[in-house]
């Protein structure tokens, strides 16, 4: 008999049992769903570490590039190429390109939202610095419409995208980079660059400090003194003692990527970041670069050429300069104030540097300038922005050729269109 039973038990199909069906659809939708999270897990781990493997790349080359750069130390000063000459870079093909008449469109773009800028519940309005702050959770929602707004408004390509070694730039960037990601390939972002010399102004011992309590007097400053340090482009703040637990930890952090403990500054004034950082940089990495960049988008033809027609169509520029690259920097408000400070040759225009002086750039608000790197008769190498006057509501760059890039009118095809 009881073999009898067994028999029958096993006569019965699995799919006709009334327990058994429904368990063996679960099983099956548990599995697939664990199969699902499981891929998606391993995606997001293969981006995370190629996200890391390129910042590690970047970290190195901006070592390579800092080496002999200073920010105030005499052991080390800029090293900015000899100037008996126009730079000129290799060609793939053997020939040399000529830095003289290319035009560069740069975008310019502040990170989003960090959680010492004022807006994040619990924090009040900082002086970040160095200070490697995170993005607060609108930052996070800024970094991503900014992104969305460039595929969206600029479908002509990025060359390379350029961004400083702190968290809250880097983060900015990536968004932007991935906001490329399903647009053809000529168009996504070519190169990525995350280089010390883009960090935000060092504010020296006022790191740390709620802005308010400053401006107030708590800490023994003189108000004005304290509007100086914020605004002026010579004003130096209080540096940092070489003992303080903040410089320690900014030196373990920063100095082997910096090229050095002497290229972590104690504390900068916007002339020291436009002629120590920023300069080098123009000279030895974001000129080259686009120059480099321009002459490969330039083979490829109607990418180049909707791009030219619409920015000269913008600029009302009639030259017959070559076709320059497009480079996106990510950074700080005052490394943005001092890079628009170089190439508007601020330090020889007194205009023009109160205008920097008194600038304030939105987080999260892309902005866009032209400029080309010239050669003078006397073997020196200037900058020279594409002025044009266009009117804009924007009152942050009034007076200065950079507008914001939603005031550029569209050319070409919009993805998805």
């Amino acid at each position: 008999d009881r073999v009898g039973r067994e028999s029958s038990r096993e006569r019965v199909p699995l799919a006709t049992s009334t327990v058994g069906k429904p368990i063996a659809i679960r099983w099956a939708q548990t599995t697939m769903k664990a199969a699902a999270l499981w891929t998606k897990h391993c995606l997001q781990v293969a981006a995370l570490f190629l996200f890391l493997l390129l910042q590690y790349s970047s970290c190195l080359v901006a070592t390579g590039n800092a080496q002999g750069t200073s920010t105030g130390s005499s052991k080390c000063k800029p090293t900015v190429p000899t100037c008996n000459s126009t730079l000129t870079i290799s060609d793939p093909l053997g020939a040399s390109i000529s830095t003289a008449v290319r035009t560069h469109t740069l975008i310019l773009c502040r990170h989003g939202d960090s959680i010492w800028n004022g807006g994040h519940p619990g924090h009040s309005e900082t002086f970040t610095g160095w200070t490697d702050v995170e993005l607060s959770p609108r930052g996070v929602l800024e970094a991503s419409q900014t992104a969305q707004q460039l595929s969206d408004t600029y479908p002509y390509g990025i060359d390379a995208c350029f961004t400083s070694i702190l968290q809250r730039a880097r983060l900015t960037a990536h968004e932007c980079v991935w906001a490329y990601g399903d647009m053809p390939t000529d168009v996504q972002v070519g190169r990525f660059v995350s280089d010390y010399r883009l960090n935000e102004r060092h504010y020296g011992a006022l790191q740390g400090f709620v802005k308010a309590d400053v401006e107030a007097g708590v800490y023994g400053h003189d108000p004005v003194d304290v509007q100086r340090w914020r605004r002026s482009w010579y004003a130096v703040p209080p540096l940092l003692d070489e003992e303080d637990p903040r410089r320690v930890e900014e030196i373990r952090k920063y100095g082997h990527c910096c090229g050095g403990s002497d290229n972590v500054p104690r504390g900068e004034s916007l002339k020291m970041v436009a002629r120590e950082r920023i300069r080098p940089f123009l000279d030895e990495v974001l000129t080259p670069t686009l120059d480099e960049a321009s002459l490969n988008r330039g083979r490829k033809g109607s990418t180049s050429k909707s791009l030219q027609s619409a920015l000269d169509s913008f600029f009302g520029d009639t030259s017959d300069d070559a076709i320059g690259g497009t480079g996106l920097i990510v950074a700080h408000a005052n490394s943005l104030r001092a890079l628009i400070g170089v190439v508007c040759g601020a330090e020889n225009d007194p205009v023009v540097l109160e205008r920097v002086e008194q600038m304030k750039i939105q987080t999260g608000v892309p902005l866009i300038l032209r400029y080309k790197r010239s050669s003078l008769s006397d073997g020196s190498i200037q900058f020279k922005v594409c002025n044009q006057e266009v009117e804009t509501n924007e009152s942050e760059s009034a007076g200065l050729p950079i507008w914001p890039l939603a005031s550029i009118p569209f050319y070409g095809t919009k993805k998805g269109s």
